[in-house]
C-alpha cells in the first residue's frame, strides 16, 4: 500500500553544482545480499537516488527486495516453504522474484497465489480473525455471543448454524479495527453451537508437524532478525517526528531541521528577534498572498522553474531540501483543499485534486519540495491560511517516514503470508518480536510503536491497528501478553487521545475494545494490574483538569483533594472521554471482573469517590421575576457526562448480582458512607398532630442539580438485595435486615439527607412540568425531557423512584411520605390554605397531581421491588407499549428500556405477546399488534406513560373489557403487588399510614372543588390510590374510610361521604365507574351503611344496564327513521323537477362533450379559448436491443419469452437473466448473488407522457412567467424544473412537463363506417394505380399531375420517401419560418413542441434527420408496449391521459400537413407519400428504395393520422414488412452464432406452436427450399419462435394505435379473450391481418402480400447483383433463390429490439451479499474498490458515488461518476443503488433525489444508511418494492419522481457531483 504520494525533488534556486549529483541506485543483487543489520544504512542510501520519494518504481522495488530478501533471493533456502504448488510441494514456476515483477502493488501474500487465508483448512480450531473492511456486513447472534462486541463475518455466519436465533447485522463503519470472533471460545456463551465449517475443531490432533521442522524454524529466525532491525529503526524514526503539527512562522523555524550531511553552505544568519514579524523574512517584493514564482508539480514530477527571488541570499541560506506535507482532517472539503493547494503551489485544479484525493485516502501528502526556506514558508503559510494542517520537514526525515509507512504494510503482509500452505506462522514471529523488550527491560517494541501511533497518518494507523488485531488471534498466550503490554501504556495512550491527537478516530486506544471484552484478560488486568483504579485515576485527573505545565499530559496519579469540575471546561466540551468510559464499561461487564468488584471494598470506595465529583454538578436556580437573558449550554455537556455515568453506575451495580450476602452488605455500607450527610438545615414539620424532623430545602428557591450519580449507584445495588440472607446477616454482622444496614447507629437523618437528592430532582421535574421554571428558558425543559422522557430515564429517574421505594421499607413510611409532601410544598394546600409563596392555583393543582402520581408509582410499580426477572420486565414493557396501538419494531425499541435492547429473549417475548403484520404495499412497513388476551395485563398507571397515554390506555383496555364481558361501564381493578421475598415485602405497610389516608381524602376533597377550580385528574389519581389501598390493605383502609371524620363540611365528613358526593357530581362522570367500585367494595367490607348514603341510581347491574341500553337504542332508531323519511320526501320532489328539466333539454340542442375546466383559472374549456393538455417529452434509451455478439444468455431470454405478453407473468418474474444469480463466493451454498446486467445496447428516441390536466394557453403563459420569477428570486435553490429546457411543474399533480399539446373539444375517435372494407388485393390494386382510379372518378389528367406535384413537395429532398414528410421534420419548424407571422392557438403550441423536441433529439447524440412520427410517436408507443408486458392486461389498455396525448400527436401530424399545403385535400396529398413508405410493392421507384431504412410502425402511425380509412390495410402490409426485416436478422443470428444460440425446446402444451411453424414459412421467400438444414423441424420451430417473439411487439403496438384511432367500442377494435389462444393470433384477428399460415403458404394463389415480400427482397441493396452473380450450385434452378444468404448483403439488418420482459438487475436476496460483492468489485474508471459503491440498476456496473477519484471537470462543472455513467447507460435518467447507504439514487439530467431501498429487515422495516447502528437486522429483498422501482423506470416516471421530491423540499443541488 502506498502511504505517500509521488513527489519531485526540485533544486530550487540553486546552480547545478550546489548539490551533489544524485548517486546511482544500488544493484538489485547487492540489495538482496544486504544483511539485516545493514538495512537502515541501505534505506539511508536510497534517499538521494530516489530524490527523497519512495513512490518511484525503482525505489519501492529495491526496498521490497531488501526486506523480502528471505523470499526473493534466488539463493533463498525458504522458497519451497513460501512458493508452493497446489499440493504444497516445490517452487511455483510463476513466482515473481524479479525486479520487473516486484512493483508497487506486489505483496508476498499475493505472490503466493490464491489462498483461503483465514478460511483455509489450517485455521480449523483457531480464531478467524478476519479484519472487517469499511462497508462489510457484521453479524451477531445474541443467543450465542456473550456481549455486543462478539461478532461474526459474513462467511463464518453463513457457515454456522444460527437458525431461529436472534441475529442482528450491522455495517462496519471503518473506524477502529474489528475482527471476526469465530473460533474464540471466550466470545460465545457456554453451550452455544460452534460448528463453523472453517474454524470449528475437528479433533485434538492437528497438522503441526511442519511448524516443528528445522526449515520452518530457520525461516522464523531469519524473519525475526529482519523484523527486529526494521521495527527498532522505525521506532527511532517516528520518535523524532514532531508530536504536534505546527506551521513554521519564520525561516529559522525551517532551517534548523536540515540534515547536517546536506549543509553545503555556510551557517545561516542568526534568526531575527522573536518579536519580528514573519513577513520580515520574506523578500520585499514578495506578496504573501500570491503563489511562489516556481512550483513543484506533484502529479507530473516536473519543476516549473523560473528565477528565484533576487533577495534570497545564497551565502546565508542553508542547503535543503525540505518538504511541505499536507495532513488529512475531517473539517475541510475537497474544494477548499484544492483551491488552497492550487493557489499556494501554482498547480492546476486537476492536479491539486489528485493531491486532495491522496491526502484523503492515505492521510497525508508531500505537496512541495524545495531547498529555499523562503519559498517553503510562503507555501506552508498559504496552505495553512484556512487552518489546514501543514508541516515542513526535512525531506530525508520525510523519506524515512514514508519507509516507515511501507514497513507497516510489510508487517500486515507477513500476517497474511502462508508458510508451507499454513497461515499464521509469520504472525507468531511478528508477535514474538513486538513483545520483546530490547535489552530485557523498558518498553517492548509493541509499546514503543503504540506510543508513537499518533505521529503516523491515517492509512498507516489503520493498517497498524489491523496488524495488532490480527496478532490477537495467534494464540491465547499472545492475546494475554499483548493485552498486558497495552494496559501498561494505556495511561500514555489515553493522554495522547484525550489531549493532543489530531485524528482521534484512528487512535490505537480503540484497540481496547479487543482487549477489555475478553473475560480472562479483563480479570487478569483488574486483579494483577489494578487497571480499574488506573481508569478511575485517568478520568479523575481529566475532569478535574489536573494537567502538567505543557498541558499535554495528565497528572497521574491525581491529587485527590482537587475535586472541582467545570461543565464549561474543554474537558467536558469534547467527547473523547466517551472512549474511556466505554473501556470502563467493557471491563466491568466481564463476570470475572464483577466477582473481583464484589470482593473489593477499595474498588467501590474509589468508584464512589469518583462519582462524588459530579454530585450537584451544574446546579440551577429558578428565575422568579425576570427571564434568563442568556441560556448557557453547559447543561448539554453535563448531560453528556451523565449519560456515561448513568450507564457506568448501572453496569457497576449489576456486578453485585454475583455478590454474597456479606459482600453486598459491606458494599452498601461503604457506599452509604459516601452518600451526602446531614449538611443541610433540619426543620420540624407538623402533620395531623405529629411532628417530623426533616431536611429543610426549597426546590423552587434554592440551587438544585439534576446530577447525583451516587444515588443512582445505590439504587442499582439495591436491585440485588434478594441475594441477602437474613440468617447470614445476623450470624456474621449482627443485623437482620436492610433497614438496620442503612440506618445503622446514625439514625434516619443521614439516609433522609441522601434520599433528598433524588427527591429534589423528582420535585424539580414536577415543577418544570407545572410551569414554574418557564423564565429559565428552554434549557430547563430540555433537561427535564432528557432526564425523564428520553435517553436517561432508566438510569436516572427510574433509579430515583427506586431509591424512594427503598426509603419506604427502611424507614417509617409516614416519615417518607411527609418528606415528599414537604419537598413538594403541598401540605398546606391539602390543609385548605390557598395562599402559596411560589405556586399559582393552577400550578398547585399540577403539583399535587404529580405528587399523587409519584405515590402511585412508589406503591404499585413492580419493576424492581417484586423480584421480576428480566424476561417478565421485558414482557411488561412490550405489552404496555403495544397497548396504545400497532408499532413498527424500531419505534417499539425506542420505547423499550435500553437494558433490553441486547436481550436475546426480546424477539421471543415479542412473538409471544403480539401478532406481526408483514408489509403488503410498497410504502408500508411491518407492525406488531398486541394480542387480545394480553390486554388484561395492562396497568394504565404504567410508569412510562404520559398523562395522555394513561388516559388512552385506560380507554383502550375498557373497550376490550366491554367486548369480553359485555359490561357497560367496566372498571380496571388494580392488581395486587405480589412480593414474595426480600426487604420490599413490607412495602404494603405504607397503606397503613395515616399520612397516606389523609392525603387521599384531602386530594379528593380539594380536587373536586377548590373555589371555581376543580381537577378530574387529581380526583382520579386519589381514587386510584384508594383502590390500591382497598386491594392491598382492605380492612385498614375501610376502617379509615368509614370511621375517620376529617372534614366539617356537610356531607363530606368521611371518605365514604366524599365518595358519595363525587358519585353524584356530574363533573366527575369520567371517574364515576371507579367510585362505584370503591363504594361497592366498601359495602362488602363495612356493611349496608355505605349503600344507605348513596342516592345515584345503580345502573351498573347487568339487568338495569341492559334495559337502559335497549331504551336508548329504540330512541336512536326512531330518530333515524324520522330523518330518513324527510330525506326521501325531499329527494322525490327534486327528482320530479330534474325530469322536467331533462325533457326541456332534450327538446333543444344535443349536449356538448365537456373536457372539464382549466386547472389554473377553473373556467370551462371551450373552443372559444385555445387550450391544451400538459405533457412531457424526454430523451430516452429505454428500448433495448438484443446483443447479437453476446453469449446465449440474452438469446435464451428470447426463447423463454411467453407467447402471450398480455397475460400475468408473475409466475416467471423476475424474468430471464434477472433470476439467474451469480454467487459472490464460489463455495457459497446459498447461491445468492447479483445477476448479470443488460449491456449498454439500446435504441434512443423521444418519449412523451401526459398527466391529463389541461390549461388555457393564456393561463399557461402566465404560469410560466410566475415560474421564471420564482427562479429569479430563489437563486440558490435546486428547482424541480429546468427552465432552460422549458420544463414546468403541473400545478395540480406536480408532474414534470415541457409542452402544452393542442386539444380539441371534438371527439377524435373515427367511426367504424369510415373504414375501407376492401380486401388487401383490391385495395392494393387501386393504390398501385392512383391515376387510373382518379380518371375513373372523372378527374382530368392535368389535375392529377398537379396533385402529384404538390404531393412530391411534401417529400424531403435527397432522401428516400421512407423517411417522412417535410412537414414532420423536427428540425424544420416551418411554422416559424415567416418573421411576420404571429403564431397563436394550436399553431403556437405545435411550434413550441417542435422547439422542445428537436434539441432533445440532438441531446441523444445521433446526427440524423428526425421526423415526428419516427422519433417521438413510434418511440412513445414502443415504450408503452414494453411497460405493459406481463402485467396481465392488453397492451391497448392505456389510460385516458395517454390516449388523449396520442390523439393530439396524430392531430398535429394532420395539422402540420395542412399548414404546409394549405389545402383541404392535405390528407390525400400526404397519403400518397405514406403509402410509398410501406416500401416493397408500393415503392414508387424500386431503384431508390432501401429495404433496411423502412420503419413499418412509423408508417402505421402516419396512416392513422392522414388516411385512417385504410388503417387496417396499411397495418397488414407493414406487419409483413416487419416480419421480413426480423427474418433477415434472425437468419444471420442462427447462421453465425449457431453454437451459442439455444434451440427452442418445444412444449406440446405451447398453444403457439402452429404459429411458429407458420411464421417460419417466410424463409421460402429469401432462401431456397433446398438449403441445408432449413427444412428440419428443429430449425423450423426455433426460427418460428424467434420470429414470433420479435414480431409480437409490433402487433401489440399496432393495437395501441388502433385503440387511439377507433376506440374500444368500434368493430375494428373488438377485444378478444386473452385465454382464447396465443396473443399473436388474437391480434392478427383484431387487426384484420391475414394469418401467415394463409398469406405465406406456397399452395395459396399469389397474393398482394406475397408480391410485396418479393418486392421487399428485391429492394435489399445489392440483392439483384449478388443473386445474378451466384453459380448454379449456389441457387435454386427454378426460383433462383440462394441456398444461403450473404452476411454482407444482410448485415444492416442486425439490431433487433429485445422482445422479452424488461427487468432491472437482479439483486441478491440479502443485502450483505451485495455488500460483499461491492467490496471486491473495482471501479472501471479509477481501478479502486469504491469507498461509496453505487450499483447501476440498468446494467449492473458498480461505480464510485460522489468520490473525488472519479470526478470529471473542474469546480462547478464537476460531474460524479454516477452522472457520467448515466449518460452512457440510461440516457438522461439513471437509477443507482447505494450499497453502503442502503438507499436508491434517482438521477435526471443534473438533478436527483434519494428514495427508500427495496430491502427490508426481518421486521419489515427499511433501514436507510444503517441508522439503527448495532440494532440492525439482516436485510432481505422485498420484490414488491423493487417492482415499484422497475415500474417507475418502465413508465418513464423518473423525471417526475425527482421533480416531485425536489418540489416538496428546499434543495440546494449538488446532484451533479454524485
Amino acid at each position: 500500500m502506498q502511504a505517500i504520494a509521488p513527489v519531485a525533488f526540485v533544486r530550487r534556486g540553486r546552480r547545478a553544482d550546489r548539490l551533489p549529483t544524485p548517486p546511482p541506485f544500488p544493484s538489485q543483487q547487492s540489495v538482496l545480499q544486504t544483511p539485516p543489520s545493514q538495512l537502515p544504512h541501505l534505506i539511508h542510501s536510497l534517499a538521494l537516488p530516489a530524490s527523497f520519494s519512495l513512490s518511484t518504481p525503482q525505489t519501492k522495488s529495491l526496498l521490497k527486495h531488501a526486506i523480502y530478501a528471505f523470499a526473493l533471493s534466488p539463493t533463498s533456502p525458504h522458497s519451497h516453504l513460501l512458493f508452493t504448488d497446489h499440493k504444497g510441494k516445490g517452487r511455483r514456476s510463476d513466482t515473481p522474484n524479479g525486479k520487473d515483477q516486484v512493483d508497487d502493488a506486489w505483496t508476498l501474500a499475493k505472490a503466493q497465489g490464491d489462498g483461503a487465508g483465514e478460511y483455509s483448512q489450517s485455521r480449523r480450531g483457531k480464531v478467524c480473525g478476519h479484519v472487517f473492511k469499511a462497508g462489510e456486513s457484521v453479524y451477531r447472534c445474541r443467543d450465542c455471543s456473550i456481549d455486543s462486541t462478539c461478532v461474526l463475518c459474513v462467511k463464518c455466519f453463513h457457515a454456522s448454524s444460527h437458525t431461529k436465533h436472534d441475529v442482528t447485522m450491522s455495517v462496519h463503519a471503518g473506524v477502529g479495527a474489528g475482527c471476526c470472533d469465530c473460533g474464540d471460545m471466550e466470545a460465545f456463551k457456554e453451550g452455544s453451537t460452534m460448528d463453523c465449517k472453517y474454524h470449528s475443531k475437528v479433533g485434538e490432533d492437528g497438522a503441526e508437524a511442519l511448524a516443528e521442522s528445522a526449515d520452518v524454524q530457520q525461516l522464523k529466525r531469519d524473519v525475526a532478525e529482519v523484523l527486529r532491525v526494521l521495527i527498532d529503526w522505525m521506532v527511532s524514526v517516528l520518535e523524532k517526528s514532531p508530536e504536534e503539527i505546527v506551521i513554521p512562522t519564520t525561516v529559522h523555524d525551517i532551517a534548523p531541521v536540515v540534515p547536517p550531511q546536506y549543509r553545503h553552505h555556510p551557517a545561516p544568519s542568526p534568526p531575527s528577534p522573536p518579536e519580528a514579524d514573519a513577513d520580515a523574512h520574506l523578500p520585499d517584493s514578495f506578496d504573501s498572498t500570491s503563489p511562489p514564482s516556481y512550483i513543484s508539480s506533484t502529479s507530473r514530477g516536473k519543476a516549473r522553474a523560473s528565477s528565484p527571488s533576487s533577495s534570497s541570499s545564497e551565502e546565508t541560506t542553508p542547503a535543503g531540501p525540505w518538504s511541505v506535507v499536507l495532513w488529512n482532517d475531517e473539517k475541510h472539503s475537497f474544494t477548499q483543499v484544492i483551491d488552497q493547494v492550487s493557489r499556494a503551489t501554482g498547480v492546476t485544479h486537476r492536479e491539486a485534486g489528485k493531491v486532495a484525493q491522496r491526502v484523503d485516502v492515505y492521510g497525508r501528502d508531500v505537496v512541495y519540495i524545495s531547498s529555499d526556506p523562503t519559498q517553503l514558508l510562503v507555501v506552508s503559510r498559504l496552505i495553512g491560511e484556512i487552518d489546514l494542517a501543514v508541516s515542513v520537514r526535512s525531506s530525508l526525515d520525510t523519506f524515512f517516514e514514508q519507509v516507515a509507512g511501507e514497513l507497516v504494510c510489510y508487517m500486515k503482509d507477513l500476517c497474511a503470508t502462508k508458510v508451507g500452505g499454513q497461515g499464521g506462522v509469520l504472525s507468531e514471529v511478528l508477535a514474538a518480536v513486538l513483545l520483546e523488550r530490547p535489552g530485557g527491560k523498558g518498553m517492548s517494541r509493541f509499546q514503543k510503536l503504540a506510543c508513537v501511533d499518533a505521529r503516523l497518518w491515517k492509512e498507516a494507523r489503520k493498517d497498524l491497528a489491523e496488524v495488532y488485531v490480527t496478532l490477537l488471534g495467534v494464540s491465547a498466550e499472545v492475546k494475554m501478553d499483548l493485552s498486558v503490554h497495552f494496559a501498561q501504556i494505556y495511561s500514555t495512550l489515553a493522554e495522547s487521545y484525550l489531549l493532543t491527537d489530531r485524528e482521534p478516530e484512528h487512535s490505537i486506544i480503540s484497540f481496547g475494545v479487543q482487549v477489555f471484552t475478553v473475560p480472562s484478560v479483563s480479570a487478569f488486568l483488574v486483579s494483577h494490574h489494578s487497571f480499574l483504579s488506573r481508569l478511575i485515576s485517568i478520568l479523575h485527573s481529566f475532569f478535574t483538569e489536573q494537567l502538567q505545565t505543557n498541558r499535554r499530559h495528565l497528572v497521574l496519579p491525581p491529587n485527590p483533594t482537587i475535586r472541582r469540575i467545570d461543565p464549561e471546561s474543554p474537558a467536558f466540551k469534547q467527547k473523547r472521554y466517551f472512549q474511556v468510559f466505554s473501556d470502563f464499561n467493557h471491563l466491568i461487564s466481564s463476570p470475572q471482573v464483577r466477582k473481583i468488584i464484589c470482593g473489593s471494598i477499595e474498588l467501590i470506595s474509589e468508584f464512589a469517590s469518583f462519582l462524588d465529583l459530579f454530585t450537584s454538578m451544574n446546579p440551577n436556580k429558578r428565575a422568579v421575576s425576570t427571564h434568563v437573558e442568556y441560556e448557557s449550554d453547559a447543561w448539554v455537556t453535563a448531560f453528556n457526562v451523565t449519560i456515561q455515568l448513568g450507564k457506568l453506575c448501572r453496569t457497576f451495580g449489576e456486578a453485585y448480582l454475583l455478590a454474597s450476602t456479606l459482600e453486598l452488605a459491606h458494599a452498601l455500607s461503604a457506599l452509604l458512607a459516601r452518600l451526602p450527610g446531614p449538611r443541610a438545615n433540619i426543620h420540624q414539620v407538623e402533620f395531623c398532630g405529629t411532628s417530623y424532623q426533616l431536611i429543610d430545602f426549597r426546590v423552587e428557591s434554592q440551587h438544585v442539580s439534576f446530577h447525583h450519580p451516587l444515588a443512582w449507584l445505590f439504587a442499582e445495588m439495591i436491585k440485588n438485595v434478594e441475594v441477602m440472607d437474613p440468617r447470614v446477616l445476623v450470624k456474621e454482622i449482627g443485623v437482620n435486615d436492610l433497614s438496620t444496614i442503612v440506618v445503622g447507629r446514625a439514625g434516619p437523618l443521614p439516609f433522609l439527607a441522601a434520599m433528598d437528592q433524588p427527591l429534589r430532582v423528582i420535585v424539580l421535574v414536577a415543577q418544570i412540568r407545572a410551569g414554574l421554571w418557564v423564565r429559565n428558558g428552554f434549557g430547563m425543559r430540555a433537561q427535564q425531557l432528557h432526564y425523564k422522557e428520553y435517553s436517561l430515564r432508566e438510569n436516572t429517574y427510574d433509579q430515583d423512584t427506586l431509591f424512594l421505594q427503598t426509603a419506604l421499607v427502611v424507614l417509617d413510611p409516614s416519615l417518607i411520605l411527609i418528606a415528599i409532601l414537604d419537598r413538594f410544598q403541598v401540605q398546606a394546600w391539602l390543609g385548605g390554605n390557598d395562599a402559596h409563596s411560589a405556586y399559582e392555583p393552577i400550578q398547585a393543582f399540577a403539583m399535587v397531581e404529580e405528587m399523587l402520581y409519584l405515590f402511585i408509582l412508589l406503591l404499585s410499580d413492580p419493576t424492581f421491588v417484586a423480584g421480576l426477572d428480566s424476561q417478565a420486565c421485558l414482557r411488561r414493557e412490550i405489552v404496555h407499549h403495544l397497548c396504545l396501538g400497532p408499532l413498527p419494531y424500531s419505534d417499539l425499541m425506542r420505547r423499550v428500556s435500553e437494558r433490553f435492547a441486547d436481550d436475546p429473549a426480546l424477539d421471543r417475548v415479542l412473538a409471544d405477546v403480539s401478532n406481526f403484520k408483514a408489509p403488503v404495499g410498497t410504502s408500508d412497513q411491518g407492525t406488531y399488534t398486541l394480542k387480545p388476551e394480553c390486554f388484561a395485563e395492562i396497568n394504565p398507571y404504567f410508569s412510562r406513560y404520559s398523562r395522555n397515554q394513561r388516559e388512552e390506555a385506560d380507554k383502550i383496555v375498557r373497550e376490550q373489557m366491554k367486548k369480553l364481558t359485555g359490561a357497560v361501564d367496566p372498571v380496571i381493578i388494580p392488581e395486587r403487588l405480589i412480593i414474595e421475598r426480600g426487604p420490599f415485602v413490607i412495602l404494603s405497610q405504607t397503606y397503613h399510614s395515616d399520612v397516606l389516608h389523609q392525603t387521599i381524602f384531602f386530594a379528593m376533597q380539594h380536587g373536586r372543588s377548590r373555589g371555581e377550580l376543580f381537577s378530574e385528574v387529581l380526583v382520579d389519581e386519589a381514587i386510584h390510590l384508594a383502590m390500591l389501598a382497598l386491594v392491598e390493605a382492605p380492612t385498614v383502609f375501610a376502617s379509615f374510610a368509614s370511621e375517620r371524620q376529617l372534614s366539617e363540611t356537610p356531607g363530606e365528613f368521611t371518605l365514604v361521604h366524599l365518595l358519595v358526593k363525587i358519585e353524584e357530581d356530574d363533573r366527575m362522570k369520567h371517574v364515576r365507574h371507579k367510585v362505584r367500585w370503591c363504594l361497592e367494595r366498601l359495602t362488602e367490607l363495612v356493611g349496608p351503611s355505605v349503600r344507605l348514603l348513596r342516592k345515584v341510581e345503580d345502573t351498573a347491574s347487568p339487568a338495569k344496564a341492559l334495559d337502559a341500553k335497549r331504551l336508548a337504542a329504540k330512541a336512536r332508531q326512531a330518530n333515524i327513521m324520522k330523518q330518513f323519511a324527510q330525506a326521501q320526501k325531499s329527494f322525490l320532489e327534486s327528482s320530479e323537477n330534474m325530469e322536467d328539466d331533462d325533457e326541456e333539454e332534450m327538446d333543444g340542442d344535443q349536449p356538448r362533450t365537456s373536457l372539464g375546466s382549466c386547472i389554473v383559472c377553473q373556467d370551462e374549456l371551450t373552443a372559444a379559448h385555445s387550450f391544451g393538455s400538459l405533457a412531457f417529452i424526454q430523451s430516452s434509451d429505454i428500448i433495448r436491443l438484443t446483443p447479437m455478439n453476446s453469449n446465449s444468455d440474452f438469446h435464451q431470454e428470447v426463447m423463454n419469452t411467453p407467447s402471450s405478453l398480455d397475460r400475468d407473468a408473475s409466475a416467471v418474474r423476475p424474468f430471464g437473466l434477472a433470476s439467474k444469480k451469480i454467487p459472490v463466493n464460489p463455495d457459497d451454498e446459498s447461491g445468492d448473488g447479483l445477476s448479470k446486467g443488460f449491456p449498454q445496447v439500446s435504441q434512443s428516441g423521444l418519449h412523451a407522457s401526459a398527466c391529463g390536466h389541461m390549461m388555457h394557453l393564456a393561463c399557461f403563459e402566465t404560469y410560466c412567467q410566475a415560474l421564471d420569477q420564482r427562479h429569479a428570486q430563489q437563486l440558490t435553490r435546486c428547482h424541480p424544473e429546468n427552465r432552460e429546457r422549458r420544463e414546468f411543474i403541473c400545478p395540480l399533480c406536480k408532474s414534470l412537463g415541457n409542452v402544452l399539446l393542442p386539444t380539441s373539444v371534438e371527439d377524435f375517435i373515427k367511426p367504424a363506417s369510415l373504414m375501407d372494407t376492401r380486401d388487401l388485393d383490391a385495395w392494393a390494386a387501386v393504390v398501385l394505380d392512383p391515376i387510373a382510379n382518379a380518371l375513373d372518378k372523372g378527374v382530368s389528367p392535368d389535375e392529377v399531375d398537379v396533385f402529384n406535384a404538390r404531393a412530391r413537395q411534401l417529400r424531403p429532398r435527397g432522401i428516400g420517401p421512407h423517411y417522412g414528410l417535410t412537414a414532420w421534420d423536427l428540425g424544420n419548424n416551418f411554422l416559424k419560418a415567416s418573421q411576420d407571422q404571429v403564431l397563436e392557438g394550436d399553431r403556437l403550441m405545435t411550434s413550441r413542441l417542435l422547439e422542445v423536441a428537436y434539441p432533445l433529439l440532438q441531446e441523444i447524440g445521433e446526427q440524423r434527420q428526425g421526423f415526428l412520427p419516427n422519433e417521438l410517436i413510434v418511440f412513445t408507443i414502443s415504450a408503452i408496449e414494453v411497460a405493459s408486458r406481463g402485467v396481465g392486461e392488453s397492451a391497448a389498455a392505456i389510460n385516458e391521459a395517454t390516449t388523449r396525448m396520442l390523439q393530439s400527436f396524430l392531430s398535429i401530424l394532420s395539422d402540420l400537413v395542412f399548414a404546409q399545403t394549405d389545402s383541404e385535400r392535405s390528407s390525400e396529398l400526404a397519403s400518397l407519400s405514406v403509402v410509398a413508405h410501406i416500401g416493397g410493392l408500393f415503392a414508387p421507384d424500386p431503384r431508390r428504395s432501401d429495404f433496411f431504412a423502412l420503419d413499418p410502425l412509423a408508417t402505421v402511425v402516419e396512416a392513422a393520422a392522414v388516411m385512417p380509412s385504410a388503417f387496417h390495410q396499411v397495418v397488414a402490409f407493414a406487419y409483413y414488412t416487419e416480419l421480413a426485416e426480423i427474418f433477415l436478422s434472425v437468419n444471420t443470428l442462427l447462421k453465425t452464432k449457431a453454437g451459442d444460440v439455444p434451440d427452442f425446446q418445444g412444449d406440446a402444451a405451447d398453444d403457439a406452436l402452429l404459429d411458429y411453424v407458420a411464421l417460419a414459412q417466410i424463409r421460402h421467400f429469401f432462401v431456397s427450399s433446398e438449403a441445408t438444414g432449413v427444412n428440419s423441424e428443429a430449425y423450423e420451430v426455433t426460427l418460428g419462435k424467434y420470429l414470433y417473439a420479435y414480431v409480437l411487439p409490433f402487433l401489440r403496438r399496432a393495437a395501441i394505435i388502433q385503440q387511439v384511432v377507433f376506440g374500444s367500442d368500434s368493430t375494428g377494435a373488438m377485444e378478444i379473450d386473452s385465454t382464447s389462444g396465443p396473443e399473436l393470433s388474437r391480434l392478427l384477428t383484431m387487426l384484420r391481418i391475414p394469418h401467415p399460415s394463409i398469406a405465406l403458404s406456397a399452395t395459396s394463389p399469389t397474393s398482394a402480400i406475397q408480391q410485396h415480400l418479393v418486392s421487399l427482397r428485391n429492394s435489399i441493396p445489392g440483392w439483384r447483383q449478388w443473386v445474378s452473380g451466384l453459380g448454379p450450385e449456389s441457387r435454386h434452378p427454378v426460383t433462383l433463390l440462394p441456398h444461403a444468404l450473404d452476411d454482407q448483403i444482410i448485415a444492416p439488418a442486425e439490431g433487433l429490439q429485445h422482445p422479452a420482459i424488461y427487468e432491472l438487475v437482479g439483486l441478491p436476496a440479502q443485502l450483505d451479499t451485495l455488500a460483499a460483492e461491492s467490496l471486491r468489485r473495482e471501479c472501471d474508471r479509477c481501478g479502486q474498490v469504491p469507498a461509496e459503491p453505487a450499483l447501476c440498476l440498468f446494467c449492473g456496473q458498480i461505480v464510485c458515488n460522489q468520490s473525488f477519484c472519479c470526478m470529471d471537470g473542474e469546480e462547478e462543472s464537476q460531474h460524479g461518476e454516477c452522472n457520467m455513467h448515466m449518460w452512457t447507460c440510461g440516457g438522461s435518467v439513471g437509477i443507482f443503488f447505494l450499497v453502503k447507504k442502503n438507499s436508491v439514487l434517482y438521477l435526471y439530467t443534473d438533478k436527483g433525489t434519494f428514495s427508500t431501498p427495496p430491502y427490508l429487515d426481518s421486521h419489515g422495516e427499511v433501514d436507510v444508511g444503517g441508522r439503527r447502528g448495532r440494532n440492525q437486522f439482516p436485510q432481505f429483498l422485498h420484490q414488491g418494492r423493487y417492482d415499484e422501482i422497475r415500474k417507475t423506470w418502465l413508465n418513464q416516471g423518473i423525471p417526475t419522481f425527482v421533480a416531485r421530491k425536489l418540489e416538496a423540499s428546499t434543495d440546494h443541488g449538488g446532484w451533479a457531483t454524485m
